[in-house]
């Protein structure tokens, strides 16, 4: 095991998020890592210091210790900009935030559960000693490799989805990257051939001005600003005696789909979206439709096994929530019938492949979804660093005691004129989704949630003919243990209603008088 130390010398951390909006924090280990490579080409380029990066970019992605931080309002500041030759342009300005935090300790440690051998670990404590700085020159830290012995327990761990956090991390190749970009070469080589044009005469000015345009067309070259694509999801440890979580049918990482184009749409218009877009699935897939995603037999039967639901994500739990919809989950159940005798991810690939990206290109690409002429929207895969909370998988499946419907819940079969028929009911329809028994459940036509609605403002769930069951409630459940989502419960599941939402544990229940 090795770890490394961050003190922050100021007593604040001084770094943006790639959005450029907010600070960032914890520090993402490929910050550290980048802080160190800059040490290194600007002392000179150690070879032992340079064996010792590349060591460090090829181990796992690290554990992290670090507290809370305060986080400063942010200031934004006009400076002048320059032009190509130094001088500033006008009166032209351009604003520059430096949002900063103040972590609760001053230290931070990235701990890695590998044992370098003893040369390399003394590159790395030598090259500590000479990084100056973590992300903006305000702010200062020492840095330096842990006794053996004193690495500290970690709050933050890489790999357990879903994760609360996605932080930039280093991979085998960073440090060749890091060197490509500033360019050192080729600036490098330029400086020297202007200087020796600058005093040349004659033949040699002429040959040096040709070689110069030759290897240069384009002028002096520049340095590129380094940019790290590797991400890593780290997600606090479980506490020791904790209960243990309950998985629900449905894996945790599930597809987020964003809208791009298109009106704003309600919740009332769930069907047609996750109608269309499970069609979209469906046509893609071509004739590989397997029974996971069709939820069908071979025979046409309606599958017994649990197969892909299509879902809203909708704006509701704040005070101002309006129910509209930013984008669409689609989840794979946890474990799924292989039909052609392929890996689970080469499935996925040959299924809904298709549907995200050129398959001969290899481009990823938007999916159009419509409903006849009344609207149309594109969407794109999730992929930023900080999306609304909606766009978010944890606000969907994170592990908890309390889950409350954001779209009704459609009865298997209709109660009798009793509020405990109802109640039974429900819990028969959590054990039907292949979820815990609750050991409480509340029914009320509105949702506890704000922007969800009344239960008969979304259009009865029709599908399996007009003999089934179209009641359709909000519920509040408790269970004796922490369940995981997505959660989808009753008979509509598959298409988005009932919708669960995780309710937080330290709330009181809803509808309180």
């Amino acid at each position: 095991m090795i770890a490394l130390g961050i003190r922050y010398l100021t007593k604040y951390a001084v770094a943006t998020d790639l959005a450029r909006q907010r600070a960032e924090w914890p520090p993402h280990p490929g910050r550290v890592f980048m802080a160190m490579a800059a040490a290194h080409f600007e002392s000179g380029a150690d070879p032992a210091e340079r064996a010792a990066l590349e060591w460090l970019e090829s181990a796992p992605a690290p554990a992290i210790r670090a507290s809370g931080a305060d986080e400063r309002t942010v200031v934004r500041a006009y400076v002048p900009v320059n032009d190509a030759h130094g001088g500033i342009i006008g009166r032209t300005r351009q604003d520059r935030a430096f949002p900063r935090v103040r972590p609760h300790e001053d230290c931070v440690h990235l701990i890695w559960n590998v044992q370098p051998e003893a040369e390399t670990r003394a590159a790395l404590d030598r090259l500590c000693s000479k990084v100056t700085r973590v992300g903006h020159s305000m702010s200062a830290v020492q840095m330096w490799v842990v006794p053996e012995g004193g690495e500290p327990a970690a709050n933050w761990l890489p790999g357990r989805e879903p994760s609360e956090n996605r932080l930039r991390v280093a991979a085998a190749g960073t440090t060749q990257n890091l060197e490509s970009a500033f360019n050192c070469d080729a600036i490098q080589r330029h400086e020297e051939l202007a200087a020796a044009l600058d005093s040349a005469k004659g033949k040699d000015k002429t040959r040096l001005k040709a070689e110069l345009k030759a290897l240069f067309p384009e002028g002096r070259p520049e340095s590129r600003r380094p940019q790290l694509t590797n991400w890593q999801g780290y997600s606090r440890p479980v506490a020791a005696g904790a209960d243990p979580v309950v998985d629900g049918p449905f894996g945790e990482n599930f597809v987020v789909l964003t809208k791009m184009e298109g009106p704003s749409l309600g919740l009332e218009t769930t069907l047609q979206l996750t109608g269309s877009l499970r069609n979209c699935a469906m046509k893609a897939a071509g004739d590989r439709v397997p029974e996971w995603l069709s939820g069908h037999d071979v025979k046409s039967a309606p599958s017994l096994l649990p197969h892909a639901a299509f879902f809203p994500l909708p704006y509701v739990g704040f005070p101002h929530s309006d129910g509209h919809i930013l984008g669409l989950g689609m989840a794979i159940p946890r474990s799924i019938t292989l039909t052609r005798g392929v890996t689970e991810d080469e499935e996925f690939r040959l299924v809904l492949g298709p549907m995200f990206f050129n398959m001969e290109t290899g481009e990823e690409r938007g999916i159009d979804i419509w409903h006849r002429n009344v609207w149309r929207w594109t969407l794109e895969r999730e992929t930023r660093e900080r999306p609304p909370q909606s766009l978010q998988r944890l606000s969907w499946t994170k592990p908890s005691r309390t889950w409350a419907s954001v779209t009704p819940v459609v009865l298997h079969h209709y109660p009798k004129k009793r509020d405990k028929d109802v109640e039974r009911i429900v819990k028969e329809a959590f054990v039907s989704a292949l979820l815990p028994e609750p050991e409480v459940v509340m029914v009320r036509r509105i949702s506890a949630f704000t922007g969800a609605g009344h239960a008969m403002s979304m259009p009865a769930f029709t599908e399996g003919g007009a003999k089934m069951c179209r009641h359709q409630v909000h519920v509040w459940a408790r269970f004796a243990q922490p369940v995981s989502g997505p959660m989808l419960v009753g008979r509509g599941r598959f298409r988005g209603y009932g919708l669960f939402r995780p309710w937080p544990e330290t709330e009181r229940r809803p509808w309180a008088s």
